[in-house]
């Protein structure tokens, strides 16, 4: 049996898809379990090879189709008599994304090597939206019955994400259409699962499926050191507007101006493509005092820069991020380091639920982001001990060997 990995998230070193395939392939080697896996074509050639990964996939999962200005003056009057629906030329289409994506899946999937398709292969698709789930059942449903490998498929978004930062509106129809023809097929060959007990309750209530839990697998951190008589804050990750990128420059200020004994750091990671995310950095860089961390963090510096941080900053939009789970809150809550997270989020539910350490913050705005980071720096010390009680089971729930856990028992069984 193989593990055949099937990722169009994969481009960069700087992507939650790179440290997800290196640290579960470490983990299934050391197993003696062999894997191959299947990037973009946009995958950077170093990565490619750092990982023995094959560049495949035509377009990525972070992307989205722009219609062209004729067909959106085509479309003004049609989608607000029958769908409700606006169309903006500034934005990607959500049918024309769903519809071009999913058939570019489809026909990547069809043209795996034969070898990939293997009834003895467990295929592990990391994260799957509605732009390509519908690809990916028609792609199984399209080979003989007898021949269909098992398929662990991760439901790594809400229904209203899109790739570019706005709430989707079709979202939930689209899951429907794609659930309803997999129903053949869920439990025998293509099993779901989610990050979270959170996304779990979402697709059992909205859609009747059920998932299991295959975790983010970046718990294997070491473990955070007592925080500094002046603590520091960081943020790290992309910086985007649904993580709250926009939100630094205003908290920061704020925090300030009331004279709260704190430093911050921040990670600029982005391609320029999100005029608030440009305008927070402007901003950031027009400020004194902050420390900014440039571009990608390779694994190593990642450990040594997070070291230094004795607050982890991570007011993700509740409506745009969501439930989902998250790279950098995983490693923090296994390290022992306290988090500033918004209502709302998976981050903020762990902390309501006793399972992190930290403060919530809501509204989502600034003053009340700002507020959350003093009550935290009030009351450090004390929350570090808390963190570092929760440690120990978050890291061995959260590890790659967890992550491997559940996969290997979804592999095929071999008959007796």
């Amino acid at each position: 049996m193989d593990i055949i990995f099937l990722d169009n998230g994969l481009i960069g070193r700087g992507e939650h898809s790179y440290s997800l395939i290196k640290q579960v392939g470490e983990a299934l080697t050391r197993r003696g379990v062999r894997h191959l896996g299947f990037g973009t074509k946009v995958m950077q050639a170093s990565v490619a090879e750092e990982l023995g990964v094959l560049p495949h996939f035509n377009y990525p999962l972070y992307f989205g189709v722009v219609i062209s200005e004729r067909e959106h003056d085509r479309r003004r009057t049609l989608f607000a008599k029958i769908l409700g629906l606006k169309a903006d030329p500034t934005q990607p289409s959500e049918i024309d994304t769903w519809r071009v994506l999913n058939a570019s899946f489809e026909k990547d999937l069809r043209a795996l090597p034969p070898d990939a398709w293997s009834a003895d292969n467990l295929i592990v698709v990391p994260a799957c939206s509605q732009n390509e789930i519908l690809g990916l059942v028609r792609a199984l449903l399209a080979r003989p019955e007898g021949a269909r490998p098992r398929v662990l498929c991760q439901l790594m978004f809400g229904p209203n994400w899109t790739a570019w930062g706005r709430p989707a509106k079709l979202g939930t129809k689209l899951y429907r259409k794609a659930f309803a023809l997999a129903r053949p097929l869920i439990g025998k060959t293509l099993f779901f699962t989610t990050e979270n007990e959170a996304m779990r309750r979402l697709y059992r209530t909205t859609f009747r499926v059920e998932t299991d839990i295959l975790p983010v697998p970046f718990g294997d951190v070491a473990p955070a050191a007592a925080p500094a008589e002046r603590p520091v804050f960081g943020f790290f990750g992309n910086s985007k507007s649904d993580k709250g990128f926009h939100l630094l420059p205003k908290t920061i200020e704020i925090c300030r101006a009331r004279g709260l004994a704190a430093d911050f750091t921040v990670q600029l990671q982005h391609c320029g493509w999100e005029p608030a995310t440009v305008a927070a950095e402007a901003e950031l860089r027009r400020m004194q005092g902050i420390r900014l961390i440039e571009g990608v963090l390779n694994g190593q510096d990642y450990v040594a820069e997070t070291s230094r941080i004795d607050a982890m900053l991570l007011p993700y939009d509740p409506i745009l991020f969501g439930l989902r789970g998250s790279g950098i809150f995983t490693q923090s809550v296994a390290a022992g380091r306290p988090v500033v997270a918004s209502k709302g989020t998976f981050a903020g539910d762990s902390i309501t639920r006793g399972e992190a350490e930290g403060e919530i913050f809501s509204p989502y705005d600034a003053p009340a982001f700002a507020d959350a980071v003093e009550r935290l720096a009030g009351r450090l010390q004390g929350s570090h001990c808390r963190a570092a009680a929760l440690a120990k089971a978050f890291r061995q729930s959260h590890s790659a060997d967890a992550y491997v856990d559940v996969v290997l028992a979804h592999a095929p069984r071999k008959p007796e």
